[in-house]
């Protein structure tokens, strides 16, 4: 017989997140950010404004979808092409949450953010699925 545990609801998105956050701009190249991507190994990038404020995520899977995959067609789109907009999370928003909006946007990666709106971290599906196992 397997004995399942429930993932304890309380469990905040704060004590989840990455930090810090490797960020990327609208009008910067899809070009740079996959260069970004490459240097860092990071699968994500939050996109954001003059202001700091998170816009949106740009995905690894959404830079490999545009193709052809060449350097003068990634020279010429920008990351606002084709970044995802999923809104996002608080620190202090349930895990339940962070995986309901990522459910609704079809995305695995959210921007977390403090009470005033300031860019705080990231929280993925692998940061959820890790806490679903070790609960």
């Amino acid at each position: 017989m397997t004995e399942t545990h429930a993932a304890p609801r309380s469990a905040l998105v704060g004590g989840m997140r990455h930090t810090p956050v490797v960020t990327i701009t609208p009008t910067d190249s899809l070009w740079d950010a996959w260069h970004v991507m490459f240097v860092s190994g990071l699968r994500h990038l939050v996109v954001v404004g003059e202001d700091g404020v998170p816009l949106g995520v740009l995905s690894d899977r959404s830079v490999l979808t545009d193709l052809p995959l060449t350097e003068e067609r990634l020279s010429h789109r920008m990351v606002g092409d084709v970044m995802s907009h999923p809104g996002t999370v608080c620190s202090r928003d349930s895990a339940y949450d962070a995986a309901g909006l990522m459910t609704r946007h079809a995305v695995d990666a959210l921007p977390v953010t403090d009470d005033s709106g300031r860019l705080t971290g990231l929280i993925t599906a692998s940061d959820l699925a890790a806490w679903v196992a070790s609960s």
